[in-house]
């Protein structure tokens, strides 16, 4: 990657922010101290859906974008990153130039679950989501209101967000979601609702010997029952050793 010619971008605006290495591709990645920042499972849900190249896909809630941009090197072409906090939208379109992804990635400042009307309805083959993890009332409550609605059902609660999500989708169209496993039973109940039917999940480990913490699923609209559980993923083979698989996404490159 080269700030030739992109100086606005690679500069940095205020002192909160931090540019961080993605070590994907050589992509980097403006941050804010007082907003929320990725962790690594962004980094799995973006590992997680079997895309085609030739598909639509919405990251709903993208934050900085980190999503969208593991998903263009992974071969995704067509990804509208759509982020209702103007300061992360902001970070995310400069992410997105920086990288030199405008031709596949389109960032639209919008509320998703207000997205309505032929413009949006049933638009995408795939949708990815990592939503907030955390009911209002759950754990303590951040400081800052914009990390708050990252974490917390502060506007909309889990079957809110699926909806959006079952609006946004086309006809057989997929979701791909990750979520704590203490909330699975919430996230697959809000799924059936809207007749996202859950098609493959994979619990996520952080080593082996310790029980899950997230689980990803991918669901497909209308689709027909029949779920199926793959072999589990392990982030660490060891203490701040990362697993074959997780090493592999880095040494892709």
């Amino acid at each position: 990657m080269t700030c030739r010619g992109l100086t606005s971008y690679c500069l940095m605006k205020n002192n909160l922010e931090r540019l961080d290495d993605l070590l994907i591709d050589g992509m980097k990645l403006w941050q804010r101290t007082d907003q929320f920042r990725f962790a690594i499972d962004a980094v799995l849900l973006a590992h997680f859906p079997k895309f085609n190249e030739r598909r639509r896909y919405a990251d709903l809630g993208t934050g900085t974008g980190v999503i969208p941009l593991l998903m263009t090197a992974r071969g995704v072409k067509d990804i509208t990153a759509v982020e209702v906090n103007p300061v992360l939208a902001d970070l995310a379109r400069r992410n997105i130039v920086l990288n030199h992804k405008e031709s596949e990635i389109t960032l639209v400042e919008a509320d998703y679950c207000r997205l309505e009307g032929s413009e949006w309805v049933e638009r995408f083959d795939g949708i990815v989501i990592n939503p907030p993890y955390f009911t209002a009332a759950q754990g303590a409550q951040p400081q800052s209101a914009d990390v708050n609605l990252a974490r917390h059902e502060t506007v909309y609660d889990i079957l809110d967000i699926a909806k959006a999500a079952a609006r946004l989708g086309k006809y057989q169209g997929q979701a791909f979601w990750i979520y704590p496993v203490s909330r699975l039973m919430d996230l697959l109940s809000a799924l059936k609702e809207v007749k996202l039917e859950p098609k493959r999940m994979r619990f996520v480990h952080s080593m082996p010997g310790k029980a899950a913490k997230l689980v990803l699923i991918e669901a497909r609209k209308a689709g027909q029952v029949g779920l199926i559980t793959e072999v589990p993923l392990y982030i660490y083979d060891t203490p701040n050793v990362y697993s074959e698989e997780v090493r592999s996404w880095y040494e892709r490159t």
